[in-house]
């Protein structure tokens, strides 16, 4: 998918999640989504993007078997190390994205394609962290910035096993917060807890009508 990608004209409110590392947006797209909402993962295609033989044969060449895990699977880890560390980070995660993107793109476009299609859905989501930096936000009506001081992010970041060091080098690959912020035209704040988040998102979302109660 290209980033001409538009919005629909259907019934359905096609809302791109956005936030800073650690702020919960994969949280806020499992809660709509058990609020009735159809929710696209980036994530969830890039992980079976790197799976793909053809993909796997390209990252060993240019990373080695270093990058595959004991089952033979790319291992995500090993690949975060060649893409968000060392003086060659950018042109590396360059590298993965000009591979994985592309499928992302294309799923995704199905996806917009068959939830414009349900009478019966009101939200559709899309939950990508790099949603802006790809273009995928093109097939968005609205956006929904997450809300999260950066202690509060940087404290989840760490129950992950990461180091401040890999959080921080995650965050400056993103465009900044107050980019993501001032492109938002929701905000949802998830300071709290996943009780406070779904209170809040229902009432976003549950006082407009987008979503069936």
């Amino acid at each position: 998918m290209t980033g001409g990608m538009e919005s629909g004209s259907s019934g359905v409110t096609v809302i791109g999640i956005l936030g800073g590392i650690g702020s919960g947006k994969s949280l806020v797209a499992e809660i709509l989504l058990q609020m009735g909402a159809e929710v696209f993962s980036a994530d969830e295609v890039g992980h079976r993007a790197l799976d793909d033989p053809l993909i796997m044969e390209q990252l060993v060449a240019r990373w080695g078997d270093g990058i595959l895990a004991t089952d033979g699977h790319p291992d995500r880890q090993a690949i975060a190390a060649q893409v968000f560390q060392g003086p060659d980070a950018d042109s590396e995660l360059a590298f993965l994205e000009q591979l994985t993107h592309p499928r992302i793109g294309r799923e995704l476009e199905v996806f917009i394609q068959q939830v414009q299609q349900r009478h019966d859905l009101h939200l559709a989501v899309i939950d990508a962290a790099l949603l802006l930096e790809a273009g995928w936000d093109t097939a968005c009506d609205e956006l929904l910035f997450v809300e999260v001081d950066g202690e509060t992010r940087w404290k989840r970041c760490q129950k992950r096993g990461w180091s401040r060091e890999q959080w921080e080098a995650r965050e400056a690959s993103q465009r900044s917060l107050d980019d993501k912020r001032g492109r938002a035209s929701l905000v949802v704040d998830n300071n709290s807890d996943e009780s406070a988040l779904r209170f809040h998102l229902h009432e976003i979302f549950g006082d407009k009508g987008r979503l069936d109660s």
